[in-house]
């Protein structure tokens, strides 16, 4: 995939994330009475937008034109793309740079009861976790779930957490935790998902007996527990290749888009792990490559870089065993996309929790603009429904990190108002403030360190 085609997609993701994120926000002040004058998808420059008052205009709002917007909203686009904000009439954010009047109006943030106040810096957070949800319901309405019926072991990545604990590909999985599994898709919710903290045992079936191998949740941790975890079951047909990286050793001898990996120096290649696992272990060693391209088999010698890479991105080819659909109607795909809405939100809390406790890595399980973009893309690269799935998943990540009590996030907003409850008084403007640029600050360290973890990640 091209970098403006992910560029593209990462800014379609943004878009619509921000878009809904702060509408919450803006309807959620409406409804209380409240003055929004501004709902912008983009940070700083207007580029052009619609109010009722001056109807559609370009460039940015004169002061005269925006003092005349009075219960209007000037509906905005702005320059950056890199967020979006609801500007609500009385109240203190990170973009307030002079004091407000000592008297609040009626139709101002400050003049609402705590309650309200509340609802409006919450409706942003809310409206993530009803994205995700209605995200979550279409994938299940439009595609229902597949399950590959067996639970034997294809292939065991070289360097998993598997192969380490002595798995084989041939093996049987019986149970996790004395769980009956009866298909590949209840082992790897119960391995990956409901034990993603907790170690487990998974038992076996080798040669007409009962193996047990104990996994330490530590060694999976959350940076790509499905490599760690590595097991594919069997049935897969090969990997194709999804994009051949240009003036790589992959170009050098015409691997194009589409060919299928069929070996590496004469070892069957059934998954992308393998053929990984394989590539890699031959860094600056000459190997060879057979394919296939439109059933031709073609073959070819080349020499992995330094790093064990080739430039490829491989993905399987359809699974061959026996699959069964599950088809769902709009009813019944409710519950199931909410169900799978509280087993994210389980599973990003218990990754929240496994990060602040030292248990993963944090360079590594932290994520800037760059690694989303990079993910936005390869979602795309998956189809409609894998970047809409990609979607819902930033989604429920952009509500937990709005709702932390962060100055200048939601959160932080939030604090501001429970502290203002108890206390049975509004804090100084200059406090409040202060408060915000203090947010403002920790942000911006934030986003230097993962865009410096993102590049050096590349």
């Amino acid at each position: 995939m091209t970098t403006l085609t992910t560029l593209f997609y990462f800014i379609i993701t943004i878009f619509v994330l921000v878009s809904v994120h702060e509408f919450g926000h803006f309807i959620a002040a409406r409804i209380f009475g409240m003055h929004v004058p501004i709902y912008s998808i983009g940070m700083g420059r207007r580029l052009f937008g619609w109010n009722k008052h001056n109807g559609f205009t370009i460039g940015p709002l004169s002061e005269d034109m925006e003092a005349k917007l009075g219960a209007h909203t000037d509906y905005r686009l702005s320059l950056l793309p890199i967020g979006g904000y609801a500007k609500i009439a009385g109240m203190i954010d990170e973009t307030q740079t002079e004091a407000l009047p000592p008297q609040a109006q009626p139709w101002e943030f400050r003049s609402k009861s705590w309650w309200k106040k509340s609802i409006v810096i919450s409706a942003g957070v809310i409206m993530n976790f009803i994205l995700a949800g209605a995200i979550f319901i279409g994938i299940k309405f439009s595609e229902g779930r597949e399950i590959y019926e067996t639970t034997t072991i294809g292939y065991v990545g070289q360097t998993s957490v598997s192969a380490k604990l002595g798995v084989q590909a041939h093996d049987k999985v019986v149970s996790i935790n004395n769980k009956p599994i009866t298909n590949w898709q209840d082992l790897e919710e119960e391995a990956l998902l409901e034990q993603l903290d907790r170690d487990f045992t998974m038992t076996v079936e080798r040669d007409g007996k009962l193996v047990d191998f104990h996994y330490n949740a530590r060694d999976l941790g959350t940076d790509d527990p499905h490599k760690k975890f590595g097991l594919v079951p069997e049935g897969y047909g090969g990997t194709r290749l999804a994009a051949v990286i240009a003036s790589t050793p992959a170009d050098r001898i015409h691997l194009q888009k589409g060919d299928v990996i069929t070996k590496v120096n004469d070892v069957p290649i059934e998954s992308e792990t393998a053929l990984i696992d394989n590539v890699s272990a031959h860094p600056n060693q000459e190997i060879t490559i057979t394919w296939k391209r439109n059933a031709v088999e073609m073959s070819s010698k080349v020499t992995p870089d330094a790093s064990g890479h080739i430039g490829v991105n491989p993905v399987p080819e359809p699974f061959q065993g026996k699959v069964r659909i599950v088809n769902y109607s709009i009813f019944q795909a409710v519950p199931v996309g909410i169900e799978e809405l509280f087993r994210q939100t389980r599973l990003y809390l218990k990754s929240i929790t496994m990060l602040f406790s030292g248990k993963v890595d944090v360079a590594k399980n932290i994520g800037g603009p760059i690694k989303i973009a990079q993910f936005a893309g390869r979602a795309a690269e998956g189809g409609a429904n894998a970047f809409f799935g990609f979607m819902a998943i930033l989604s429920l990540s952009l509500a937990f990190l709005n709702i932390l009590p962060i100055p200048a996030l939601d959160g932080g907003h939030l604090v501001i108002i429970l502290i203002e409850a108890v206390l049975g008084r509004e804090l100084s403007q200059g406090f409040k403030m202060g408060f915000q640029k203090v947010g403002v600050t920790i942000l911006l360290l934030l986003m230097a360190f993962m865009v410096f973890n993102d590049i050096r990640g590349l």
